[in-house]
């Protein structure tokens, strides 16, 4: 008898221990963001400005070359937009090494060394069909006489 009660005072024990940080009044911390300053808030704009013009820009191109949109209105449109785009490169350059690492491009971390002059070039490498031509194959069935 003393065994069960001991048993359950237990489990009462561990269900109050787990469930106590759900029990309690949650605490908030401070989440909120902390504010940009005017210099950051007007990059952030030139930012989205310049990924607003360079979407325009390759939905233009997009349809002029599906045909949706001639050439005529092409040519109008192209160039203001083009102008757009780098007046918002040109005013973004001001800001330089400010960028995330979303928005600088990759480039490679060191040069590839040319290959030496008595060694022969190394031949590209030929992409293996997908599926493999003995997969894709259904076999047919024997001819019947």
């Amino acid at each position: 008898m003393i065994a069960l009660v001991l048993a359950v005072l237990i489990a009462i024990a561990a269900v109050v221990l787990v469930a106590w940080p759900f029990l309690r009044e949650p605490v908030t911390a401070d989440d909120r963001l902390a504010a940009v300053g005017p210099e950051e808030a007007e990059r952030l704009a030139l930012v989205e400005e310049r990924d607003r013009v360079l979407a325009a820009l390759k939905e233009l191109e997009f349809d002029h070359r599906t045909g949706k949109i001639g050439d005529d209105d092409y040519g109008s449109q192209i160039g203001p937009l083009r102008r757009d785009a780098a007046s918002a490169l040109r005013r973004l350059d001001r800001y330089g090494s400010g960028m995330t690492a979303f928005e600088i491009p990759d480039t490679p971390a060191e040069p590839v060394p040319p290959p030496d002059e008595g060694t022969p070039p190394m031949p590209a490498p030929v992409p293996e069909p997908y599926p493999p031509p003995d997969e894709a194959d259904i076999p047919s069935p024997a001819p019947q006489e």
